[in-house]
C-alpha cells in the first residue's frame, strides 16, 4: 500500500521546508568545529566545512526527529556529526578516485594533494566522534561507532574487489549497504533513539534508512555512467576506470546480447575498460539502466511501507515526499534527463 502524498512537496525541494532553520544550525555546527583546532589546521578544515551538501542525511536526521516527538538540540548535533563523517568520506573517495571537483568546487587532494587531504579527511572523521561523545547514551554511542566502522569497512571492501569478476550481486549489495547506507540507516535509527523510542520502532526506522541508501547508491551507480561532470557538479566515470562493479555492470555482464555481455565481462577480467560511448548507444545499455531503477524503486516502494507506523504529521508527508523525489532522481536518470537537485 502506497502513501497518498504526490506533489505538494515534492519540486524544489519543498519537503526540506519543514527543516530549512534546523538545517541551517546543523550547517552553523559544522562550520564551527574548525574552532576547535590550532590555527595551522583551522583554516584547512573551515574550507572543508564551507561544502554546500545536499544535506541528505541531516535532513533525514531532521524529518525523523519531526515525525517521533519533535526536534532536539542533540539531533542537531547528530545531524552535523553524520554530515561530517560523510564530508570525510567524500574527501578519502576524490583522493582514491583522483576526481578533481566535487560540487562545483575543486575537491581538496586537487588543491592540496593526496597526502594533506587524507589527514584532513582523518582529522574530519575525528572531530565527528568527538562532536558524538557530546550526545546520546552508551547504546547509542556503540550504534554510531558500529555504523563508523562499517562505513570504513565497505570502502575497503569495495577498494580490493576492483576488477572482481567473481564478485557476486549479493556482494555488491552488502559492500553498498555498509559503505552509503549504514549512514542513512543510522540518521533515522539514531534520530529514534535520541528520541528514547522502543527498540521495535528503532529498527524499523533502521531498515528504512538502509532501503533507501542502497537506492540512492544505485542511483549514483547510474549517475556515474550517464551524467556528465558540468552538471553534476563532479567528475564522472571514475567507478567504470577503476574497475568498481555497480548494478548497472552486473546487468550489462548479464546481458541477453551475448556480445555485449561478453565484452563487459572481457573488460573486467582483463582490467581493460570499457568503451562506454559506444557502450552507451546500445539496446543493451539501457536495458541495464531500466533493471538497476527498478530495484531501487522497488526498495524505495518498502521503504515507504515503514511510515505507516508512524503519526500523521506533516514531517512523515515530508519523509514519504523524500522518497517519491528519489524516485523522480530515479526515473529521470533512466530517461536520460538528470535530477542533480
Amino acid at each position: 500500500m502506497g502513501l497518498p502524498f504526490f506533489s505538494k512537496l515534492r519540486h524544489h525541494r519543498q519537503h526540506l521546508r519543514l527543516i530549512k532553520n534546523e538545517l541551517q544550525r546543523v550547517r552553523e555546527k559544522i562550520a564551527a568545529q574548525a574552532a576547535d583546532f590550532q590555527p595551522h589546521v583551522r583554516g584547512y578544515l573551515a574550507q572543508l566545512c564551507m561544502g554546500r551538501g545536499k544535506m541528505i542525511r541531516p535532513g533525514l536526521v531532521l524529518l525523523t526527529a519531526a515525525a517521533t516527538g519533535g526536534i532536539k538540540e542533540e539531533h542537531i548535533s547528530f545531524a552535523a556529526l553524520l554530515e561530517m563523517l560523510h564530508m570525510a568520506s567524500l574527501v578519502h573517495d576524490d583522493v582514491l578516485d583522483k576526481a578533481d571537483v566535487r560540487r562545483d568546487r575543486p575537491t581538496p587532494n586537487a588543491l592540496w594533494g593526496n597526502e594533506l587531504a587524507v589527514l584532513l579527511g582523518d582529522t574530519m572523521l575525528a572531530q565527528a566522534m568527538v562532536l558524538g561523545t557530546r550526545i546520546g547514551d552508551i547504546r547509542f554511542n556503540q550504534r554510531m561507532a558500529l555504523s563508523t566502522r562499517d562505513l570504513c569497512e565497505g570502502e575497503v571492501e569495495q577498494s580490493t574487489r576492483l576488477w572482481d569478476v567473481n564478485m557476486t550481486r549479493s556482494e555488491y549489495y552488502e559492500i553498498i549497504r555498509k559503505k552509503t547506507a549504514t549512514l542513512f540507516a543510522m540518521a533515522m535509527s539514531g534520530a529514534a533513539m535520541l528520541q528514547g523510542m522502543e527498540d521495535e520502532m528503532v529498527e524499523h526506522l533502521n531498515r528504512m534508512g538502509t532501503l533507501l541508501g542502497i537506492s540512492y547508491q544505485i542511483y549514483d551507480d547510474c549517475l556515474d555512467l550517464l551524467g556528465v561532470d558540468e552538471q553534476a557538479g563532479k567528475t564522472l566515470g571514475t567507478d567504470v576506470q577503476k574497475g568498481k562493479l555497480t548494478l548497472p555492470i552486473f546487468f550489462l555482464m548479464e546481458s541477453d546480447n551475448e556480445d555485449i555481455a561478453a565484452e563487459v565481462r572481457d573488460a573486467v577480467e582483463n582490467r581493460s575498460g570499457f568503451d562506454l560511448q559506444r557502450l552507451r548507444q546500445t539496446e543493451s545499455f539501457h536495458v541495464a539502466m531500466q533493471l538497476s531503477v527498478n530495484e531501487a524503486l522497488s526498495r524505495n516502494e518498502e521503504a515507504r511501507e515503514v511510515l505507516w507506523l508512524l503519526p500523521e504529521t506533516s514531517a512523515r508527508e515530508a519523509l514519504a515526499e523524500t522518497t517519491y523525489r528519489l524516485d523522480e532522481m530515479l526515473q529521470e536518470c533512466c530517461n536520460g534527463t538528470l535530477i542533480l537537485s
